[in-house]
């Protein structure tokens, strides 16, 4: 292999190394917003919020898994191995643009839809539907759903952080508490950009391992022939 193929060996190992970490940190952020929505995820109407994690999260167990066979390839010097890792970076490549492009043209609509979701909570908020609003206030930390004056005075053992609905809520607690509907919609925007912009970086970065694979894959077969 001469110095021109060992350098781009090295440099996909390195990149590979560093796409691990990458797809275990995705694999973290999605799961700290799985659980940030926590027992709201439960109710029927809320499969909106939680598809972005949990694409986020089978993205980043896919990229794991696509760059730790990556390194075992390129270390091994298999041009084989080599090219069947160009190919998945390249489906990679383009299952990551697509989200993000997915992301950045439907973001407002995909936040008004996160909107509609506290106000369907709020007029389903009964024992037949097990109090959607309850698991809202424990996940956010938040009190009704423009404020605590929503409830006119009856408010919900839920406002102050409490899981069981006989205890009494303290108004030096729930008075402090954000409206739910502003909480959740400033949730979803803030991690909506995170993930939309991250997404189009890593999605250019896995075109670049691409290329570099593709060029490491020719250069192994010229040397074996």
């Amino acid at each position: 292999m001469n110095c021109l193929s060992a350098m781009f060996k090295y440099l996909l190992y390195f990149l590979n190394v560093v796409f691990v970490a990458g797809g275990i940190l995705m694999i973290v952020v999605g799961s700290i917003m799985v659980s940030s929505i926590g027992t709201f995820g439960s109710f029927s109407d809320s499969v909106n919020a939680q598809t972005i994690p949990i694409s986020i999260i089978v993205i980043g167990c896919v990229i794991f898994i696509v760059a730790f066979f990556g390194c075992c390839g390129t270390i091994r010097e298999n041009s084989c191995c080599t090219t069947i890792y160009a190919v998945c970076m390249f489906i990679l490549f383009a299952l990551q643009l697509t989200l993000s492009i997915w992301i950045f043209v439907e973001n407002d609509n995909f936040l008004t839809k996160m909107n509609n979701l506290v106000e369907t909570a709020w007029q389903q908020n009964d024992s037949a539907n097990g109090y959607p609003m309850d698991a809202l206030q424990l996940s956010f930390k938040c009190c009704g759903k423009e404020g605590f004056a929503d409830y006119n005075g009856n408010v919900p053992a839920s406002c102050c952080g409490y899981a069981d609905r006989s205890r009494t809520c303290e108004q030096a607690i729930y008075t402090t508490r954000p409206p739910c509907r502003r909480e959740f919609y400033d949730f979803w925007a803030s991690n909506t950009d995170l993930i939309r912009w991250s997404s189009l970086i890593i999605a250019l970065f896995e075109f670049g391992i691409f290329i570099i694979a593709c060029c490491l894959a020719s250069a192994m077969k010229k040397q074996h022939r």
